[in-house]
């Protein structure tokens, strides 16, 4: 949720401040995907959310720079980081 001091200090901000604000942000959201990849390993059953809201879990295959492949019954997924959350234990 948005804090309504910070919703209105956006809206009173110039258009460079915006772009500083930007980089923060993007900056922000590289360190948690940075983390996350390091939280997680070949083999961690997990969960991630379809744009449809449906909830896909699946095995983690292979790490890449910034995704990581999750074989699902659906086939393989290439998913970033952090859209992907440790699945509670699961049957197969």
């Amino acid at each position: 949720m948005l804090n309504s001091t910070v919703a209105v200090e956006i809206n009173n901000s110039s258009i460079e401040e915006l772009r500083e604000i930007s980089e923060l942000i993007q900056m922000r959201k590289d360190m948690l995907g940075k983390n996350k990849m390091r939280e997680l390993k070949v083999g961690d059953k997990v969960t991630f959310e379809k744009k449809n809201g449906v909830v896909i879990t699946g095995t983690i295959r292979k790490k890449n720079i910034k995704r990581l492949v999750v074989d699902t019954p659906e086939g393989g997924w290439n998913v970033p980081a952090n859209m992907l959350t440790l699945a509670e234990e699961w049957d197969d």
